[in-house]
């Protein structure tokens, strides 16, 4: 059994015994969790006590990765002793949650906590830049972010709030005139649709390119 979350201030390793160790795990959503493990713990157990705290259960689309010595990105091997490979090729003992294994159709999800954290991943690789877009996908992606992050546009007595939520690639060098007018078009696009974040993930399924 995996062993349970516990959330903590600390940004560091936090040994326990010689048997135990805590290690952070950073989720889609930015939120950072530490889990302690005992020194022979698999990255699979530290995945499942991920999936616990997420209530995930198809945990079989999802791994662990951190970033080596070299700072280059690097799956956990979850069938090996977690500690091991960190102590051994980590560059910290920070390991960051995500989608491993993609679906050809997001219908294919059979839970919602799934396709929530697809569409988490989905996301952060719009606004990161991994998944490249046209202005026009990106006003389109934003306004799906919108409605599925904050519900139906009527809900709001004004879209004012969306200046201060990021909506576009961090890339990008807009200035403040062009990035205002994509705005009030994101707000249109939210006005339009009552849909759910199973259509980002669908479009970005049959358009995904990595740098």
């Amino acid at each position: 059994m995996p062993f349970g979350l516990k959330l903590r201030r600390t940004r560091r390793y936090n040994v326990l015994s010689k048997n135990c160790f805590v290690t952070r795990i950073r989720l889609l959503d930015s939120n950072v969790i530490e889990c302690t493990l005992s020194v022979e713990s698999t990255g699979q157990e530290c995945l499942e006590a991920v999936a616990q705290r997420l209530e995930l259960r198809e945990t079989h689309y999802f791994g662990l990765w951190f970033l080596s010595k070299s700072q280059q990105a690097r799956w956990v091997e979850l069938e090996k002793p977690l500690k091991k490979q960190l102590d051994k090729f980590a560059n910290e003992p920070l390991l960051f949650f995500g989608v491993m294994f993609y679906v050809p159709n997001v219908s294919q999800l059979q839970q919602e906590a799934t396709r929530y954290q697809y569409y988490l991943q989905v996301k952060k690789d719009v606004l990161d830049g991994r998944l490249r877009s046209t202005l026009e996908q990106g006003v389109r992606l934003a306004g799906l972010a919108v409605q599925a992050d904050f519900g139906d546009y009527n809900q709001f007595e004004s879209q004012d709030f969306l200046r201060e939520y990021v909506l576009f690639p961090m890339d990008l060098a807009l200035e403040e005139a062009v990035l205002e007018e994509l705005t009030q078009k994101v707000a249109q696009e939210h006005k339009a649709h009552r849909i759910i974040m199973e259509t980002m993930c669908t479009w970005a399924f049959s358009s995904w390119e990595f740098l």
